[in-house]
């Protein structure tokens, strides 16, 4: 029964840890990223909203019509009554405007007797409106309109290379991870079958009890570096399932382990290159243009306007008054010109100017910051290649020379020390191999985003 009921448990917890394992290639990482990134779904948002501003801005070219309607209705309305009366006559026109009547005429007003009750009535107006000329203001709003889109699409490109970015530096530092805590398991390994060794041999008397101190020493750090960069590994994974929107506790099963480094690419015009691809700098550029389109909005605002419209009126009947009524107004037409405002258009367009200006110069700065992270970016891909054919070097000549010296130790011709001085340079070398591979892939990324590049488009980097 017990065996039963471990078994069981063995299973579903078997059953568990396939549930939270997950295998991830890098283009599987960069798309859930992508999808997970929540200033990407920012950036996207205000993309949209830039479509729809666009499409308002439009509307403003077209003609608009308005209906407009009124229902009224008075209940418990007085009646209206007059009695009748002969007119009175004066001797002059004077003197019936100063109410002052000589006598009476034979014309006679025979009253108004009006039952009002309740009165009911209705009113309807149709209006067609269309600009004419508005001083090019509806034309520079649209110009500056289709400009926001283009700064937004700009955006979603430099999150999306940021997400990208961000995710193929925590992909390819586990993958780092990986190989280091393996060059240590397998430098652990080296020691302890040392160890083994010359226990066996200080027993049989032939090494001291100094030397076997010694190895069991270096054993000792190598297994508390093995336990760190476990941890390390732990963490890095963590944070790489962060980037990806996953539980942190899920196991990741990386499928592109294959540290491929491209070629070193020179580029004899980077820098010119990265001045017209950068999305910064593009975005800078429309953000000046929308500024000259709002000054030239200004000086519209002080333009004549001209605008065109028709309407129809209807009035229906209030029984016993009025009949119906209807007005068509046809081909109106209105002009509307600013004469004098104290000199408010002068100091607008300055103030606009000297914001203008304040965009230019920090276009300009920001020229120069990027003139200098690419020149950066560039010499760090340099370095970084230089390092990883020093490290190939290096690595070539640690394995030669762990083989030499554990043959001359097992022969007797090398000392302990100088075979765990060996093993260790070996372990040295083999960690230095694998984080300058890793160095010069980051490298070559963080060049290509330099460089104004999309990394989504430029499938090398993978």
């Amino acid at each position: 029964m017990i065996k039963n009921i471990l078994l069981i448990i063995c299973l579903l917890s078997a059953s568990q840890i396939g549930y939270s394992q997950k295998q991830i290639s890098l283009e599987e990482g960069r798309k859930m990223a992508l999808e997970y990134n929540k200033r990407l779904k920012i950036a996207n948002a205000i993309h949209q909203k830039s479509i729809s501003n666009s499409k308002l801005a439009f509307t403003y070219f077209l003609p608009s019509i308005d209906i407009a309607g009124e229902y009224n209705y008075y209940t418990g309305m007085d009646d209206i009554s007059i009695n009748g009366f002969f007119l009175p006559t004066a001797n002059s026109l004077e003197e019936a405007k100063a109410a002052k009547y000589s006598g009476q005429s034979d014309v006679y007003f025979p009253g108004i007797n009006l039952k009002l009750d309740d009165i009911k009535y209705h009113t309807a107006n149709i209006s067609l409106g269309q600009a004419i000329y508005m001083g090019g203001k509806i034309r520079n709003t649209y110009k500056a309109s289709k400009t926001a889109i283009t700064i937004s699409e700009y955006n979603i490109s430099l999150n999306e290379n940021q997400v990208v970015y961000k995710t193929d530096t925590d992909y390819w530092n586990l993958v780092s991870m990986n190989e280091r805590v393996k060059v240590a398991e397998r430098y652990v390994s080296l020691l302890t079958n040392l160890v083994k060794d010359l226990n066996n041999a200080y027993e049989l008397e032939i090494k001291t009890k100094n030397e076997l101190l010694k190895a069991q020493v270096q054993l000792n750090n190598a297994e508390l570096n093995l336990f760190k960069l476990k941890n390390a590994k732990v963490l890095s994974r963590m944070s790489l399932n962060q980037t990806l929107g996953i539980d942190l506790n899920t196991e990741i099963i990386l499928t592109d382990t294959v540290i491929k480094v491209d070629e070193l690419r020179v580029e004899n015009d980077f820098l010119s290159k990265a001045l017209s691809e950068r999305k910064e700098l593009k975005i800078l550029e429309s953000q000046l243009a929308i500024k000259e389109l709002e000054l030239k909005n200004i000086k519209a605002d002080y333009l004549p306007k001209i605008t065109a419209g028709a309407a129809y009126t209807y009035s229906g009947k209030i029984d016993g008054l009025t009949t119906d009524d209807s007005n068509l107004i046809a081909g109106k037409i209105s002009v509307n010109m600013p004469i004098f405002h104290w000199k408010e258009k002068k100091h607008k367009v300055k103030v606009k100017e000297f914001e203008n200006l304040e965009a230019q110069i920090e276009l300009e700065e920001s020229k120069d910051f990027i003139r200098l992270e690419v020149q950066q970016s560039y010499f760090k891909l340099q370095e970084s290649f230089k390092q990883l054919e020093l490290s190939q070097k290096a690595m070539e000549q640690a394995q030669e020379n762990l083989d030499i010296t554990k043959t001359g130790f097992y022969e007797g011709l090398v000392s302990t020390t100088e075979y765990l001085d060996a093993q260790a340079f070996w372990q040295n070398a083999s960690t230095e191999l694998v984080v300058s591979k890793i160095n010069c892939k980051l490298a070559n990324i963080k060049y290509s985003i330099s460089m104004g590049e999309d990394l989504i488009e430029n499938k090398n980097n993978q």
